[in-house]
């Protein structure tokens, strides 16, 4: 199905054994060891190791059934240990040699079923996800059912598994307490402003410097690839298979000195390696080698800090970025201070408005009258306020306003998706690509780097978060502009009536879990998770920004700030926005 958006541009570690295995019901029981000798522990450090729980497998006892075989290789799937030597017990030495657990992983949601059918073991369960061999996470639709079939026979009196899926099989609490997400970092088209691509990798295993690095080298996932550019020319590579951490600094040794010879590829590449590693807490430098010598990048010391380049932060705002709110009297910033009239035309604005939006250099807003008038102009003194018209149409049924990390405002009005060049008054359409038949595009908020786009939809289950891809075909054409690839992000929320984008990675709702109550819920895109946030009584829209109070406008004409996990009335208004 293809529809169209409108496209405006505006000028100008704790250490804890596994379950044991079960008994006949094919359920897990969990166990707590009575006996066995007293260790000393490993004392306790701030590496992101430690920050997760690592599992302690148990490997066969004698006399097992072909479930309890079956319930003890599930369960002791989830530790790395070796390679999952554990796990590799529960097979044959056959099927321990040809059993690739790098292949991938299947999750699923809850205890599956397990059922004896002879020399079989049948698995059923709901399933809840995939992680591909590269670690990047896909959610499956609601309801999606998991089976698979294991294989046993019988080895000096033991059954033994000689015939296992490829790759893990993980319920959702394993993953949570064996994996977590890190980004790597990419750019947008025009190499202004970082991408996260966020990977789930177990952190018991690998160095995780050398994991991320390795990873990061080989290029963004295939969904992203599109929308994506790397700093990091092809045919670099880690000189040694190693990225140590030693007294804070990380060192990255890389293998090739030639291709790295320009200013602007130094540069792109440490950004990208820089910000990277920042997500292991125990680095607080990096440095930067080429076949053992230190790399000279423009405008950085070596080592260079973890808080180095703030200038492409994914976030994309300024760090003096505040909220706006329209009210009666017209559109006021929301600063610590206080609450001030912007200087322009819109601060003294007698119209009501129900949507607008602000441009991330906080300098330009388009916005729709609660009469149905579609209006654009500056925040600052002696910018006017102007009528916009889309083609001959008063878009009365307006559905969304948003901008991107640019001047560039995106429209969902009741004929879909079009831009309009406001410097030349031209427009045209975006297309829509991949929305499953009946899909009709309710809103579309891209994210701040202008690579993705959350979108909801209504269909025959209700409204539905969507993320879809912006590919940019010809750079060059900057009128042509494609929404691609939608998935899911999450398999819980019921209906999701607004959204935005409240860091790089992470979006804020307005939803419900199923017919639970509906109140604000943060998004985790890397995962698929999602928390709950409480909210005011009757939400209608809500604004949020990396590093700042999510804003939520209420049926009772109040706006909400979200403080310390409580919201505070912050002012009378219709709605709220952050810039970009």
């Amino acid at each position: 199905m293809i529809g169209k958006i409108l496209f405006i541009l505006l000028a100008g570690s704790t250490i804890t054994g596994l379950t044991g295995c079960g008994s006949g019901s094919g359920s897990f029981v969990a166990q707590v060891p009575t006996t066995g000798p007293i260790e000393a522990g490993q004392l306790v450090s701030n590496t992101s190791a430690d920050q997760f729980i690592r599992v302690i497998a148990r490997p066969p006892r004698a006399g097992m059934s072909p479930t309890e075989i079956v319930q003890g290789f599930l369960e002791s799937s989830a530790s790395f240990d070796r390679n999952h030597a554990v796990a590799r017990s529960y097979l044959t030495p056959e099927a321990a040699g040809e059993w690739n657990p790098s292949s991938g992983v299947i999750v699923y949601d809850g205890v599956p079923t397990l059922v004896e059918a002879g020399a079989a073991v049948l698995f059923s369960s709901t399933l809840s996800g995939r992680i591909s061999d590269n670690g990047r996470y896909t959610v499956e639709d609601p309801g999606s059912q998991l089976q698979r079939s294991f294989f046993l026979t019988q080895r000096d009196g033991e059954w033994r598994i000689s015939l296992a899926p490829a790759g893990l099989l993980l319920s959702d609490f394993d993953v949570s307490r064996a994996y977590r997400s890190f980004p790597l970092y990419f750019f947008n088209p025009s190499f202004q402003t970082l991408v996260p691509d966020a990977r789930l990798i177990p952190v018991i295993g690998p160095a995780l410097g050398t994991t991320l690095i390795q990873r990061l080298i080989a290029g963004p996932n295939e969904w992203l690839r599109p929308a994506v550019r790397t700093g990091i020319p092809a045919g670099v590579g880690l000189a040694v298979d190693a990225v140590p951490i030693e007294n804070g600094v990380a060192r990255v040794n890389l293998n090739a000195s030639v291709t790295l010879a320009n200013d602007p590829v130094r540069v792109a590449l440490s950004q990208q390696i820089v910000w990277t590693l920042r997500a292991l807490p125990e680095v607080q430098f990096v440095e930067i080698l080429v076949n053992g010598t230190p790399l000279s990048v423009p405008g950085a010391t070596s080592p260079q800090s973890r808080d180095a380049w703030p200038q492409v932060d994914p976030g994309g705002l300024a760090r003096d970025a505040v909220g706006y709110a329209a009210t009666s009297a017209g559109v006021v910033r929301l600063t610590p201070g206080g609450n001030f009239a912007v200087p322009g035309a819109f601060g003294s604005l007698e119209e009501s408005l129900s949507k607008f939006a602000i441009s991330a250099d906080g300098k330009r807003t388009i916005a729709l009258t609660a009469a149905g008038e579609l209006l654009g102009g500056g925040l600052l003194v002696g910018a006017p306020v102007v009528s916009i018209e889309l083609g001959s149409q008063i878009p009365v049924e307006l559905r969304s306003i948003a901008f991107d990390g640019n001047t560039t405002a995106w429209i969902v009005n009741q004929n879909g998706v079009t831009q309009t060049l406001m410097a030349t008054g031209k427009t045209f359409d975006i297309e829509v690509n991949g929305l499953a038949e009946g899909d009709l595009v309710q809103s579309v908020v891209p994210s701040r780097d202008g690579t993705r786009a959350a979108v909801i939809v209504s269909n025959d289950s209700g409204l539905v978060l969507l993320l879809m891809r912006v590919s940019r075909p010809s750079p060059a054409n900057v009128t042509r502009i494609e929404l691609q690839k939608p998935m899911r992000v999450e398999s819980k929320l019921g209906e999701v009536t607004a959204l935005a984008w409240s860091s790089a990675n992470t979006i804020a709702a307005i939803a419900s879990e199923t017919a639970g109550t509906i109140q604000i819920y943060e998004i985790d895109l890397g995962r698929g998770e999602i928390a709950a946030q409480g909210s005011p009584a009757g939400p209608i829209s809500i604004a949020a920004a990396p590093g700042l109070a999510t804003l939520v406008a209420s049926a009772d004409g109040s706006i909400y700030e979200n403080s310390t996990q409580s919201w505070i009335e912050r002012i009378q208004g219709t709605t709220a926005t952050y810039p970009g």
